[in-house]
């Protein structure tokens, strides 16, 4: 078994030349020393480029996914433009089958703010659930950003069969830990 976890990207307020979003730190990487540790499974964090909202391409993040081990056997978790690249990723690679698929905050621009369409042709619905062994898993905060609960609305209406995990307070999931996931992914 294997994780691979697809990271989101800065978004238009944060500086990307003064570096003012480190994405190195925080869960993400509590959470691979936590299931590499305690459930030795190998997570693997794939550095995606160009990760800012408005520069980011959907076919230069698929040659960087087409290069990772994902079999029948691996749990896909993405937070934020991450979690919307696994549900396009998916979509478009419907040979695939994957364990499961863990969504935290996901954000698949319901408002055409990037403009590349990084979003654009995939057809997100129920199929892509067919595709995991173990169904797909959503994590929502109720106080998130608007395009994320947006976001969150139009996943939700697409595809009614993904499981929903409601939060309060957790903002865009920007914390250190996130100990709530560790439930919800199907070791």
């Amino acid at each position: 078994m294997n994780i691979i976890f697809c990271h989101g990207v800065m978004g238009p307020d944060e500086d990307w030349n003064n570096k003012t979003y480190n994405e190195s730190k925080g869960w993400k990487d509590w959470l691979q020393f936590t299931v590499e540790s305690e459930h030795d499974v190998v997570m693997q964090i794939p550095r995606f480029p160009h990760a800012h909202a408005l520069l980011m391409k959907y076919s230069e993040w698929e040659k960087i996914m087409d290069t990772q081990d994902i079999n029948n056997d691996t749990i896909l978790i993405g937070h934020s433009a991450g979690g919307g690249f696994i549900l396009k990723y998916m979509a478009m690679h419907p040979e695939l089958t994957v364990k499961q698929i863990v969504l935290v905050a996901p954000w698949i621009d319901t408002e055409d703010f990037q403009p590349f369409g990084f979003y654009k042709g995939a057809n997100l619905d129920n199929k892509i659930i067919s595709h995991t062994k173990c169904g797909m898993d959503l994590m929502i905060s109720d106080d998130d950003m608007p395009h994320i609960v947006s976001s969150f609305d139009k996943i939700t209406k697409n595809i009614p069969d993904i499981r929903v995990h409601r939060f309060s307070g957790y903002g865009h999931f920007v914390l250190p830990k996130l100990p709530e996931i560790m439930p919800i992914i199907h070791f």
